[in-house]
């Protein structure tokens, strides 16, 4: 009885719990029902558009750069349009794919193999034989290597190690195009177009445009720019090339592509904002990252178009000049280091820049070649050309004296300091004229606080390198740098040298020596901005290359609507009163119009009615090896009372002749005949 009661029970506690299971899974069946009518009928929209998202993919083509236009219109750079066909790589293409479009293109296009190294001929010898693995490498070795799928790589280098030159032998003619096309296309980046041939014929863009279907939009054809310089690789102008590896990052922000080439010098890269056109943009669909179309097509516009102030016929009769007068030199006065001259012609107005020529002539094979960068990136002693600066800086510190008897100085040790005669009693004005040492070195010594004391027809000098020296050697340094002399000029170049500061000497009549242009050295392009400054009353003004921006046009005869026009940037008036300046320049009149100036020749004869005031130097270079030889050097303007044009002329290691005064007398004549500005007209 007690049995049936317990097993009796038991089967009543069994519906209970199965009732307790079936609830549970028809709640469970309902939470999912519920779930699935969430994800399917509330949130089915959002999830089907992000299933079917896409995006778009931006990259950029250049267009053709603007063009660089001389003062007097010449183009001085341009572009040179060439068919190309490019490349546009998709994500997730790898070699064997570049493989496939290279042996289609290669029925399209000839292409030039000569770039193909070994390396790429085994690259290519592997990709096509499924087999290499089993040919180069023993079972054991291939075991090894599955095992160990980090060994892949010395895997591969291993097949290439046992590549022979008979397996090489067998790659055609037909192959090395084959391969010339597939170091094209390895070498791209994703989405970024890549010039595979430039150049094309007419029956190979034609042949291309035909089969553009073929390649599922990794293919297109455009027109690819190259700059030349169709009237001359002028320094100044630049080059254009591929982006520097150092620099790449910050191009890429600025949204160039790796492969797009840019100005890496001189106003090529200064101005390479400008100049670069608006690139053509290709707009790519793509679904989980992947380009699933042909890309859109925005085409670009040239860039903007520069005018300088650079006159180009200028430009090439000066060198014409150089070339000349240095040979006439060498003809009258035989001397071998005599090898090179610079030239700089400015508006003392403006800061333009006419010309700016070096020559040099090279020995190996005796003819003269350009060496136009040597005026702003060599430097040199000037001699006595600076003269005006050491005035001037003297007037700024109370130290010029208003008279003062030119006889040599003699130091106490022996040594003597002096002028190429006694010229007597002097001012500033007809110390400048003499071209007098010893007047510059009173400069010098008042600003140092040395003692000149007169005693039988010399000077008696105590001189001492305390603090009034060192001082006086930095004031007159800053004051030089007034005028441009040691410092940048502020030209519109990326780089440009400042010459040499030698520091404080020990010796104490070394002041006197950097006085009269012998101590720190000076580029031929700072000497024409220090002789602007005297020219213009006062204003060291940068000298530059730009005079405007234009709009591209497509008229090549004419320069498009102006974007901006250069205005002259004063860097600084000097800290002399208008007096001190006009006897300053009165003393440059002297030396080309008194008779016993240093440069009566600039201002006689044909050249009177320029009315060129200038200043000459000459600076002894090597005073222990060869004494007679030197630098020679002249700033010069003109008219004298109408400042237009100012020269710089420097002729480093001449013995004999006066090469810079013809130098500078031929450059006014030239100047006079080819600017259309006249010297002798109002």
């Amino acid at each position: 009885m007690d049995h049936e009661k317990r097993t009796k029970k038991k089967r009543n506690h069994l519906p209970f719990r199965l009732n307790i299971l079936f609830l549970a899974v028809f709640l469970a069946f309902s939470v999912l029902i519920l779930r699935l009518g969430v994800v399917q009928i509330v949130k089915g929209k959002e999830y089907q558009d992000k299933a079917n998202e896409t995006d778009h993919a931006k990259t950029q083509l250049d267009s053709a750069r603007g063009k660089i236009y001389a003062a007097n219109g010449t183009v001085l750079a341009d572009n040179q349009a060439e068919l190309a066909v490019v490349y546009i790589r998709k994500p997730g293409t790898t070699s064997k794919d570049n493989l496939k479009t290279a042996k289609k293109l290669a029925k399209l296009i000839n292409m030039d193999d000569s770039k193909v190294t070994e390396r790429d001929e085994k690259d290519y010898w592997i990709l096509t034989h499924s087999d290499a693995y089993d040919q180069k490498l023993t079972q054991a070795e291939q075991k090894n290597f599955k095992e160990d799928p980090k060994e892949a790589d010395k895997a591969y280098d291993l097949v290439l190690d046992r590549i022979t030159k008979k397996d090489l032998d067998s790659i055609s003619k037909a192959d090395m195009e084959v391969i010339a096309i597939k170091r094209e296309l390895d070498q791209s980046t994703d989405l970024t177009p890549h010039f595979i041939k430039k150049d094309l014929s007419e029956k190979e863009l034609a042949l291309i445009g035909e089969h553009l279907g073929d390649f599922d939009g990794k293919i297109d054809t455009a027109v690819a720019s190259t700059r030349k310089y169709p009237n001359g690789d002028y320094f100044f102008l630049g080059q254009v090339k591929d982006i520097p590896s150092e620099l790449v990052d910050g191009f890429l922000a600025k949204g160039y592509n790796r492969n797009d080439k840019v100005g890496v010098s001189n106003l090529e890269e200064e101005y390479e904002d400008a100049l670069r056109g608006i690139p053509t943009t290709l707009t790519f669909t793509t679904k989980n990252g992947k380009a699933v179309n042909t890309p859109e097509k925005k085409e670009g516009q040239r860039g903007y178009d520069i005018q300088l102030t650079i006159n180009n016929k200028l430009q090439k009769e000066i060198a014409k000049i150089i070339d000349k007068d240095i040979s006439n030199t060498k003809h009258t006065f035989p001397q071998p280091k005599l090898d090179s001259a610079y030239a700089v012609v400015m508006d003392p107005h403006t800061g333009g820049i006419l010309a700016i020529v070096g020559r040099k002539i090279d020995h190996s094979t005796g003819k003269f070649e350009d060496a136009s960068s040597g005026a702003i990136y060599n430097a040199f002693q000037m001699g006595s050309a600076v003269k005006g600066a050491t005035v001037l800086g003297g007037f700024q510190y109370n130290a010029v004296p208003e008279y003062f008897n030119d006889m040599p100085i003699v130091y106490k040790n022996g040594g003597r300091f002096k002028s190429y005669s006694d010229f007597g009693t002097l001012t500033p004005e007809t110390a400048l004229e003499h071209s007098s040492n010893v007047f510059m070195a009173k400069i010098a010594s008042n600003m140092a606080g040395f003692k000149l004391r007169p005693e039988n027809g010399h000077y008696k000098a105590r001189v001492f390198t305390g603090e009034h020296y060192r001082k006086a050697f930095e004031n007159l340094r800053q004051a030089y740098g007034q005028f441009g002399l040691g410092v940048e000029t502020g030209v519109d170049l990326p780089f440009e040298s400042t010459g040499y500061e030698g520091g404080i000497p020990k010796e104490g009549g070394k002041i006197m020596q950097f006085a009269i242009g012998q101590f720190d050295t000076y580029t031929p392009l700072q000497l024409a901005q220090y002789a602007s400054t005297i020219a213009n009353g006062g204003y060291r003004l940068a000298p530059h290359f730009l005079k405007s921006i234009h709009a591209p046009t497509n008229d090549p005869k004419k320069l498009g609507p102006t974007i901006y026009h250069y205005e002259p940037k004063v860097l600084n008036h000097i800290k002399n009163t208008q007096e001190e300046i006009d006897r300053v320049q009165r003393g440059f009149y002297l030396v080309t119009h008194a008779p016993n100036g240093t440069a009566p020749s600039l201002g006689h004869r044909d050249n009177a009615k320029y009315k060129i005031a200038a200043k000459t130097g000459t600076a002894q270079i090597d005073v222990e090896n060869d004494p007679e030889l030197y630098n020679k050097s002249l700033v010069a303007y003109a008219p004298y009372d109408d400042p237009k044009v100012v020269v710089a002329v420097v002729v480093p290691e001449i013995k004999h002749g006066e090469t810079n005064l013809d130098i500078a007398q031929d450059i006014f004549k030239a100047y006079d005949k080819l600017t259309g500005h006249s010297l002798t007209k109002g």
